[in-house]
């Protein structure tokens, strides 16, 4: 797959898009348009949502909410292809969970933990090291 961005681009894109007031989910999915091929607009309406934990409920954190939808976009062309895109998310999760000790955003959003543009970091340097080889 041909990308556009190096990944110290995309870090730098999600930086500024941090700055404009955009919440990690946006970040992550925004910064790798040359991916999924979306607008700036749609992928920021889509992935709104998803922030503070799925509504600011605190759940699953945006930036892997939109790592998600990142891996579907990438890996998911029919219906055939489910089960091998739900083991590719799984393990995709289980390797931030193993790093960061949770899914959940109200257990990430802690004092000592890593900053949430850490969080957006790390999502996006993984997505980059699996979507753009």
């Amino acid at each position: 797959m041909v990308t556009k961005y190096s990944l110290e681009e995309r870090i730098a894109r999600m930086k500024e898009l941090r700055k404009q007031g955009y919440i990690c989910s946006q970040c992550v999915a925004m910064v790798f348009d040359d991916i999924h091929g979306m607008s700036p607009e749609l992928t920021e309406r889509l992935t709104a949502g998803f922030g503070g934990g799925i509504g600011g409920s605190g759940e699953v954190c945006g930036a892997v909410s939109a790592m998600v939808m990142l891996d579907g976009c990438v890996n998911y062309t029919s219906q055939d292809e489910k089960k091998q895109l739900y083991s590719h998310v799984r393990n995709l999760c289980e390797k931030f969970k193993y790093c960061n000790g949770s899914l959940l955003c109200r257990d990430l959003r802690v004092p000592g933990k890593k900053t949430c543009n850490e969080l957006i970091e790390e999502v996006i340097t993984t997505c980059h090291n699996e979507y753009c080889k």
